[in-house]
């Protein structure tokens, strides 16, 4: 059987200078310089901010160093931000990891979690995230999605599908892979999100990685997660280094891999601008907007009678008291939309099958603007509830 995949390799942007008046172009990155000087020297893991945010006056990353993260309670994006220029010669690394026993694979930052294996009776579980992979047995465990769609060659039906903007509104990471039904095989985790922003300027000659994870399987399968996703932000972007958003697949085989992630790069000169994206869904502009002011958001505001305010500042546990129904329901508030937002709502548990709820929330003229969806939770295992645009 045919195997198709659609990649964008070595894509090496390049354009023309900016003219005399764009070169005048102020802009501002967000950052308000309070983290100082980020000098990484050598390999180094930093713990995000609440928020996600460094807020930096330069960044450099040496060559032989590499970046990364440990993620915050809301698993934001990492968010770099300076008010000088930023310099990657080394490599920055939000990736996704393979599973640990099993528990499914954790994502990078902004990234979600592979499913959890089978163990102590409990079925094998799906991914997480709007495009996770689900389970299955050996031939049919699903790989994640994200700018392309997840592969197995045995299987469309468990594979997660595309999903979020070429522009990086918002700025979402990967999904994880389904775990494997057959055997004590978690699913592996998706790429992170990264957004570089500069006032002044960007060069890459090293790489910034958000991948998901490659393993060699002869006759067991890992559901592969998806790429994550990178964005660049400044006047002059350059440099002929790698951006590398690659979906993790079974190098063995190569008919089971995550889909891959997406690139977005927006600046006003381009003149030197000559990076590799491997392997990755990319575009390029001068959509010069860090934060939007008023963005589109989603919020959960109740799940089975449980209120959530808005804005919580970590993850909401509850637990549902003996006895109680299965039939429950989840509120949903959509704000600044303005028009008719299509809906999933997502019911993930720690093992066995997830379940999907679509709806939409009429935000044409009443903001924010809610809707109650009626939904089935799975009993005796912690479930995870999300709810993502269609």
């Amino acid at each position: 059987m045919k195997t198709l995949r659609a990649t964008l390799v070595a894509c090496a942007f390049g354009g023309l200078a900016a003219t005399s008046g764009q070169a005048q172009f102020t802009f501002n990155s967000g950052s308000d310089g309070s983290y100082g000087a980020m000098n990484i020297t050598s390999n180094t893991t930093l713990v995000m901010p609440p928020d996600g945010k460094f807020h930096c006056t330069t960044i450099t990353v040496a060559t032989n160093a590499t970046l990364r993260f440990t993620p915050n309670a809301l698993n934001t994006p990492v968010y770099l931000l300076a008010t000088g220029n930023v310099t990657i010669n080394g490599t920055i690394d939000v990736s996704g990891a393979l599973g640990v026993g099993v528990i499914g694979g954790r994502g990078g930052p902004g990234g979600v979690a592979g499913g959890n294996a089978a163990s102590g009776g409990l079925s094998a579980g799906d991914g997480y995230g709007p495009g996770a992979g689900r389970a299955g047995n050996n031939q049919t465990t699903g790989s994640a999605g994200y700018g392309t769609g997840g592969s197995n060659y045995n299987t469309t039906t468990n594979n997660g599908s595309t999903y979020g903007s070429p522009l990086l509104f918002p700025l979402v990471g990967g999904s994880g892979g389904g775990a494997n039904a057959s055997g004590t095989y978690g699913g592996v985790g998706g790429g992170g999100a990264i957004l570089v922003a500069s006032n002044t300027r960007i060069e890459v000659s090293g790489i910034v990685n958000s991948t998901s994870t490659n393993f060699y399987f002869i006759n067991a399968n890992y559901g592969y997660g998806s790429g994550g996703s990178i964005r660049l932000v400044s006047p002059i972007v350059n440099g002929s280094g790698y951006l590398n958003v690659l979906g993790g697949k079974n190098i063995c085989t190569g008919a089971f891999y995550g889909g891959n992630g997406r690139i977005r790069i927006d600046c006003i000169d381009r003149g030197t601008l000559a990076l590799n994206c491997t392997a990755g869904v990319a575009s390029i502009g001068a959509n010069m907007i860090v934060f939007p002011a008023n963005p589109p958001r989603l919020d959960i505001t109740q799940v089975a009678g449980t209120n959530i305010t808005v804005g919580t500042s970590s993850p909401v546990f509850f637990m549902l008291p003996e006895g109680s129904s299965s039939n429950q329901t989840v509120t949903v508030q959509a704000s600044n939309f303005g028009k008719v937002a299509p809906i999933r709502v997502v019911l993930t548990p720690d093992n066995g099958a997830g379940s999907s709820y679509d709806t939409q929330i009429d935000n044409t003229t009443v903001n924010p603007a809610s809707v109650t969806v009626p939904v089935v939770v799975p009993v005796n295992v912690q479930v995870q509830v999300n709810a993502w645009t269609r």
